[in-house]
């Protein structure tokens, strides 16, 4: 059986465990007397869906005079390609797929959701870039601050635990549109007040700590790579809002073509575990955590 006729086959399973993460991650918080962002509507996963936004984007990054070439060249032209070539870049929408079930599968169970489980988003300001100049960031850059988080952390004689993602969006300063590269971390080990005294904030960085009820719906939100566009607004009872949309057809080319220069394990680290731990997790086969995902671990038709 091809990779693609078992995914197929397996569709609408997928489909539900994806939305049953969403439902258990409110369910979660609200016991905590707390409101979980996001709903089961936003989740879903298609087939179908996947091909033609992984061909919408190859359609954007043409008509931005972007290198096509190279460009498809990233990405596999179907998961049947996932199965036999090397790993592609993380534009494609098929190693993003992969990376998801990775997170849901292996490494979020790695953080049991207790007392001294958090999530922080983190943005340094000087990594902002101009619209047109963000392939002049690098993910290292990113990933450093949470080195950094860990080893302040390990010189106050706290034990902790990381699992990271880079991301970029694009956000609005003063009339101008800036991408924001930024990490959204899940860390264990550390209290809130041991957290607020290693995590950089303000003027220079943006961050925010929260802790965590059910870690797969962190791993979700983690794993969305969406091209969009962050900005504030203020509620009517004067509460600081959070309104997305998607960029605007250049942006989103740019977006796709800086994804399209870096592989997943390069957005990616996994820190106060064994040495190796990440490369083997990228590596899993597919079918295989599509069956640990859906709580199907005995051996299918290949």
């Amino acid at each position: 059986m091809t990779l693609s006729k078992f995914i197929y086959d397996h569709e609408l399973d997928i489909r539900d465990r994806l939305k049953a993460i969403v439902r258990d991650a409110a369910a979660a918080a609200e016991a905590a007397g707390r409101r979980h962002k996001g709903n089961s509507s936003s989740v879903t996963f298609s087939m179908q869906g996947m091909a033609r936004k992984q061909a919408n984007a190859v359609k954007d990054v043409r008509a931005a005079d972007l290198d096509v070439c190279t460009y498809e060249a990233a990405i596999h032209d179907g998961f049947d390609s996932l199965q036999r070539g090397p790993s592609k870049s993380a534009v494609c929408i098929y190693e993003r797929f992969r990376a998801r079930l990775t997170v849901l599968t292996k490494i979020a169970p790695l953080f049991a959701d207790g007392e001294n489980v958090h999530t922080v988003a983190l943005a340094k300001i000087s990594h902002r870039q101009p619209v047109g100049s963000l392939d002049q960031f690098r993910p290292l850059a990113a990933l450093r601050m949470v080195s950094t988080i860990q080893r302040r952390l390990g010189q106050r004689g706290v034990a902790s635990k990381v699992f990271a993602v880079v991301e970029i969006s694009l956000i609005k300063v003063d009339g101008k549109r800036l991408f924001e590269p930024h990490v959204h971390l899940i860390i264990a080990g550390p209290t809130r007040e041991e957290l607020m005294a290693v995590v950089p904030r303000r003027p220079r960085h943006n961050s925010q700590i929260d802790p965590v009820y059910y870690a797969a719906g962190s791993g979700l939100y983690f794993t969305k790579f969406q091209p969009e566009t962050r900005s504030g607004y203020k509620e009517s009872r004067g509460n600081q809002g959070r309104q997305r949309n998607r960029m605007q057809a250049s942006e989103r080319a740019e977006w796709l073509d800086w994804y399209a220069n870096h592989g997943m394990a390069e957005l990616m680290i996994l820190a106060g575990f064994q040495p190796g731990l990440m490369r083997q997790f990228m590596s899993a086969d597919l079918r295989e955590l599509v069956r640990e995902f859906l709580g199907r671990r005995c051996r299918g038709p290949r």
